[in-house]
């Protein structure tokens, strides 16, 4: 008697930006992290120059930016083969500073158009299946908009009619569908985090990330409905982190910090020190925020913080500068020096379940699962798509016992599988469903009765 199975999968594009529901978090279930010792299979790589963009996943096509020469390039690949299908290409400097330079936003896939953003401002909506230019905005010139030190680093959200950049005081929103102004803060200076949208009593808002502060703004209108001081020493990079109506702030030197808006005014609810992310913002699952503490230069530890009292629940030693996404309640981590970890998320203790080297390099790029493949870059420009779909299948307990003149096969009536039977095996096998009818169901077990025929006979519990 034979186990057959074929297991159907559950995919997923990852968009933009912290995914489709903007959180880090994959809705994928089907996928394998039972890859071995030689690590996840490498289905194919790409170069796509210096930067620290991540990818977007859509409709087929994997997106991201890098910098050769100092001109920046919007790359279209196409996700099956990593061959380069389109890329849209202008001119901006490598600018270099303490990090190899080159793109820091991730492009933003919105059906038939992709929204990025270079360092220097230039914003631009491309037409996603050919690279044509829809249109670009100079936003720093257009609007006398200082660059922060490292460079404007916001994705562009896309929210309704419109393309919002945090860009400027409190942000800046254009005209997704030709770049007009719908609305701008005033002209300081951001900070380096995404727009986080959230509920304000029942009214539409972002969260902006300055230098200094956090403020809450109107979507439909650039109002600042709130404001609470952070200041940091000028990284506040970690994108805002939404809990339970409530938000947390973190950057590389201050404490992290869940505040709770009451109206116009914020009050703190807790601090905890042993949380200072510093680029790549944590995943929040139930009640706990999984995190990096440290900076490239400092700290190298995973830490995990309940999210109710503040509370380190445990911290994990070893893993340095860490960006982490998730996927059916499992973290997926990836070092400063490219070594992928994949653990329980889990508030008892770091449960590891598996850990490869995957890339060399400096790796300040959070890895994206998308239709059951991992995405991880290097800041000078090597892109791997790694296989995550070989699904280890456990053996179901298929039973056979005598009674009378029959064969009874059983087995626990969980999953949807088939009893099926041949004369043959290997390539003259030709398998065919037994009985033809549902399996009877006894004691929490399918059970079918099957009279043997005189010749030689195989059997197998094939999965649908």
């Amino acid at each position: 008697m034979l186990l057959g199975s074929a297991v159907c999968f559950q995919a997923a594009d990852w968009p933009n930006w912290r995914g489709p529901d903007h959180n880090g978090i994959s809705q994928e279930t089907d996928w394998s992290e039972k890859w071995g010792s030689s690590g996840p299979k490498r289905l194919w790589n790409a170069s796509v120059g210096t930067g620290v963009a991540t990818v977007s996943v859509a409709d087929g096509r994997v997106f991201t930016m890098g910098n050769k020469s100092n001109r920046d390039s919007v790359y279209a690949l196409e996700e099956a083969t990593g061959d380069i299908l389109w890329r849209h290409s202008y001119s901006e400097a490598l600018s270099p500073k303490q990090y190899d330079g080159g793109p820091s936003a991730t492009p933003t896939a919105d059906g038939e158009y992709v929204y990025t953003l270079s360092k220097t401002g230039k914003a631009f909506c491309l037409e996603a299946s050919t690279g044509d230019e829809v249109w670009n905005r100079d936003l720093k010139q257009l609007y006398s908009l200082p660059t922060p030190t490292w460079g404007f680093a916001s994705s562009a959200l896309i929210h309704g009619d419109k393309v919002v950049y945090n860009v400027g005081s409190r942000g800046i929103a254009l005209s997704k569908t030709n770049g007009s102004l719908k609305w701008k803060t005033a002209s300081g200076t951001p900070g380096y985090a995404t727009p986080v949208r959230y509920d304000h009593r029942g009214t539409e808002a972002f969260i902006m990330f300055g230098p200094s502060y956090a403020y809450g703004v109107n979507a439909a209108t650039g109002k600042q409905l709130w404001s609470k001081s952070f200041k940091s020493s000028d990284i506040n990079a970690a994108d805002p982190v939404l809990y339970d109506g409530k938000i947390f702030l973190t950057s590389s030197s201050r404490d992290g910090e869940l505040i709770e808006l009451s109206g116009t005014s914020t009050s703190s609810k807790w601090k905890n020190r042993n949380m200072r992310i510093y680029l790549n913002a944590g995943v929040v699952i139930g009640d706990y925020l999984y995190g990096a503490d440290g900076t490239t230069n400092r700290g190298n530890t995973v830490r995990c913080i309940n999210m109710e009292t503040g509370e380190t629940e445990w911290t994990k030693n070893s893993i340095p500068c860490a960006s982490i996404t998730a996927a059916d309640a499992k973290l997926i981590i990836l070092s400063l020096t490219g070594d992928l970890y994949i653990a329980e998320a889990s508030p008892s203790r770091f449960m590891q379940l598996a850990k490869a080297k995957v890339i060399t390099g400096t790796c300040l790029t959070v890895p994206v699962l998308a239709n059951r493949s991992l995405y991880v870059r290097n800041s000078r420009g090597t892109l791997y798509k790694l296989q995550m779909s070989e699904m280890v299948v456990e053996p179901q307990p298929l039973a056979v016992n005598f009674a009378g003149s029959y064969l009874e096969f059983s087995w626990p009536a969980k999953g949807n599988f088939i009893l099926e039977s041949a004369d043959a095996l290997g390539q003259a096998a030709d398998w065919s469903e037994v009985g033809g009818r549902p399996p009877t169901t006894e004691d929490d077990r399918y059970v079918v009765r099957v009279r043997p025929s005189a010749g030689q006979q195989f059997f197998r519990l094939r999965s649908e």
